[in-house]
């Protein structure tokens, strides 16, 4: 006397053993996404030489325009090109301003910036801005 579904290659509901093919897709054709996905999973990984190479090797970059602007802002701050750090949060808020809403105000400038002064975590988070340019 045997145990239901134990060593007949799984039953209903049952996990069993390997089956064939149980005719839902033709053979020979790839899921939608089983392939494709697996190739755009790794293409961030590869840069344009086409190498994968990993981010710590070069110094910091960025992902997209305005990081890359933000870094090119502590550059400059730390050359010397901005008297404080306030004046490079300002640069930093217009190019924000410019290139999210393309709109160039210096009042609302101003507001914007000094609010992130002001506010502790962001400021922190500004800090740690400038000190990336090295």
């Amino acid at each position: 006397m045997s145990v239901g579904g134990i060593g007949r290659g799984g039953g209903k509901g049952r996990a069993g053993g390997a089956k064939g093919a149980s005719g839902k897709a033709p053979a020979g054709k790839a899921g939608g996404a089983s392939f494709g996905g697996t190739v755009d999973r790794t293409a961030g990984l590869v840069g344009p030489s086409g190498l994968v190479g990993s981010d710590n090797v070069q110094g910091p970059q960025a992902a997209d325009p305005l990081s890359a602007q933000a870094l090119v802002i502590a550059k400059q701050l730390k050359n010397g090109n901005f008297k404080s750090k306030d004046e490079a949060t300002r640069k930093l808020v217009a190019e924000v301003l410019k290139e999210k809403l393309r709109m160039k105000s210096s009042a609302l400038t101003t507001k914007i910036a000094d609010a992130l002064q002001d506010d502790p975590r962001l400021n922190q988070a500004l800090e740690r801005l400038w000190s990336k340019a090295e």
